[in-house]
């Protein structure tokens, strides 16, 4: 007999005991002295519960779980409800400990102990990067903690041009009326706005110089405290400036303007504006094959393609498919020679009746006007009249097809298509021109900017790929990297990319310190920003979420395959008992349903 049955029986031969001693002693007690039927039933009743639950509480009863299934605590499990499986650990990351889990110092090691777990139940935050690998196709259910309050998404461009306008968007979880700002490095409020209904958000700026500059996002509540301020690493590229073709069918006010944005870009701008008869002005060369391969971007209006002949239209069409850009201005109606050279190279548009557009002319405070705008410079200065004066009203005619770009306008203004190598864009704005004219050429800049940058030919040095953010004591990964690759630290130090043998040119990095770090290789160099441990928290505590989500799968197995039992908790069993023990002890000593033996009387 093994020690379960034995427990059983000392228990219910001493519970037999005590409810025989009751029944012996209510039924030999005399008439005048024996207690209420009442009160012996309810001590048997009260002996007889508190050795059940006795019994139970030292042999809780088992409960089903999934066998093979491994419960994997991680940050914030605390508080959240444990999943019935066989075996449960705790990363390093979690915190307090239920009773019967195991920690282990990750999950490899926790896999390596429990080779017979099928399927992880991870609770909390999620897994870190060190574990992700550790899942190798494993079923996986996820079980999230709460975010915290603060910034869960934020999505900042990469890397842009100087002057170039760029938005910032993201999301707010746990504040309620939340309102974000957008401070410029040097501390002055660029944009705010308030999140919607979904916490979401979208704030923008300008570029300023090349180099990399950090922006912050500032988060107020309903009461204007501040909740969370979170970096905004801001990457301005100092590339080669790009070589553009202008050429134009006739004079007009917009190749003026066009002229004076590529100057002020610090573009290399040739151009030409033909009179008709063969008569034009300006320095561009021939489109022949030649000289389209010594230009990034070709933009050309409506009117000078109409006048393009059968060779140069096909230069064209095979400059694009090697990689040149192409914008075509069509303010009207292409007409139909042009939709079908479009057509034959892979762009199919149509068009709709012109629509009015009214650009955004940013924050009418002069403040926050001049830090959206830039100080202006020594020919045209900044005008603070301008902060909240209106723009001019704009007419496009709306496209549709091909892909719409990115940038400050509607979707349907303009539109691009790749073909080849290259990319082929069509914009239907008339009379752009005005923007700068009303003082607004930073409007004007910010359209053609973005166009321009779309389109334009892509250079043979591409800049690595950073995969999510970087984080001290973090594994980040790096692709698209050299064999000779460094990495070097604000503190000085430098470290070498350890490659991943499961990628063909990704490696991994484990920064140390926080701060500007850079990619050095004989391509080029770039750098990133590192965050510190406990900066942006809940912008890492979401992103370990979306990526354990990712990792989420169902089990192969069926439920019959997967029926298994462990012993179940103990101290719910163990409090029942000492209620009713306790309740048992105190009626014992009470006097209700005893009768009161009459004292003798003495004699006279």
């Amino acid at each position: 007999m093994n020690a379960d049955r034995w427990l059983l029986v000392v228990l219910v031969v001493g519970a037999a005991l005590a409810v025989l001693r009751l029944a012996v002693g209510h039924l030999r007690a005399t008439p005048d002295a024996r207690p209420a039927a009442w009160r012996t039933c309810a001590l048997v009743a009260l002996t007889l519960a508190s050795t059940v639950l006795l019994f139970r509480g030292l042999l809780p009863p088992p409960v089903a779980v999934e066998r093979g299934t491994l419960a994997v605590l991680t940050a914030g499990a605390e508080g959240l409800a444990v999943p019935a499986a066989e075996t449960v650990v705790a990363l390093p990351e979690a915190g307090d400990m239920p009773p019967g889990a195991e920690r282990m110092p990750d999950l490899a090691t926790a896999l390596r102990r429990h080779a017979d777990a099928r399927a992880l139940v991870v609770v909390g935050h999620g897994l870190d990067a060190r574990d992700r690998d550790a899942v190798d196709g494993r079923a996986l259910a996820f079980v999230p903690a709460e975010l915290p309050a603060g910034v869960v998404e934020l999505v900042a461009p990469d890397h842009i041009g100087a002057g170039a306008r760029f938005d910032v968007r993201g999301r707010v979880a746990g504040i309620e009326a939340a309102r974000v700002s957008l401070m410029d490095p040097a501390g002055r409020l660029v944009s705010n706005v308030e999140a919607d209904d979904a916490g979401r958000f979208r704030l923008d700026a300008t570029a300023r110089e090349a180099g990399a500059t950090l922006f912050d996002v500032v988060v107020h509540d309903a009461d204007a405290r501040e909740i969370e301020r979170v970096q905004v690493p801001v990457i301005v590229d100092a590339a080669a400036p790009l070589r553009v073709l202008l050429i134009a069918g006739a004079p007009n006010p917009d190749v003026r303007a066009l002229r004076r944005w590529a100057e002020d870009a610090g573009l290399r701008l040739r151009w030409r504006t033909t009179f008709g008869g063969g008569a034009g002005v300006g320095d561009a060369p021939a489109l022949d094959a030649a000289s389209l391969a010594q230009q990034d971007l070709v933009l050309l209006d409506a009117r000078a393609w109409d006048g393009l002949g059968a060779g140069a239209r096909a230069s064209l069409l095979t400059a694009v498919r090697g990689g040149l850009g192409l914008l075509i201005h069509t303010p009207q109606a292409p007409s139909a020679a042009l939709r079908g050279w479009l057509r034959s190279a892979g762009l199919t548009i149509e068009t709709g009746r012109a629509v009015d557009w009214q650009p955004d002319v940013g924050p009418d405070d002069v403040a926050r006007l001049r830090a959206w705008m830039g100080p202006g410079s020594d020919d045209a200065p900044f005008d603070p009249l301008l902060a909240g004066e209106a723009a001019p009203t704009l007419a496009y005619l709306p496209l549709s097809g091909g892909a719409a770009a990115p940038g400050d306008g509607p979707s349907g203004m303009m539109r691009w298509q790749e073909v080849g190598h290259g990319r082929l864009g069509v914009v239907t704005l008339a009379d752009s021109w005005q923007l700068p004219l009303a003082g607004r050429a930073d409007l004007h800049a910010g359209l053609w900017s973005g166009w321009a940058g779309t389109l334009a030919r892509v250079g043979d040095v591409q800049p690595p790929r950073f995969d999510g953010e970087f984080r001290v004591g973090t594994r980040s990964t790096v692709c698209g990297l050299d064999a000779d690759a460094r990495v070097h630290a604000p503190d000085g130090t430098t470290s070498t990319p350890v490659p991943d043998p499961a990628t063909n040119d990704c490696a991994g990095i484990w920064p140390t310190v926080a701060g500007w770090h850079r990619v050095e290789s004989g391509a080029g160099d770039w750098p990133f920003l590192v965050r510190a441990d406990g900066a942006a928290v809940s912008l890492h505590v979401a992103a370990l979420q979306s990526a354990t989500r990712a990792l989420a799968r169902a089990s192969d197995a069926t439920p019959d395959t997967m029926t298994a039992t462990r012993p179940g908790r103990a101290w719910p069993w163990l409090l029942a008992w000492l209620c009713v023990t306790a309740a048992l002890w105190a009626l014992g000593r009470a006097r209700a349903g005893r009768n009161r033996v009459p004292a003798p009387s003495s004699g006279a």
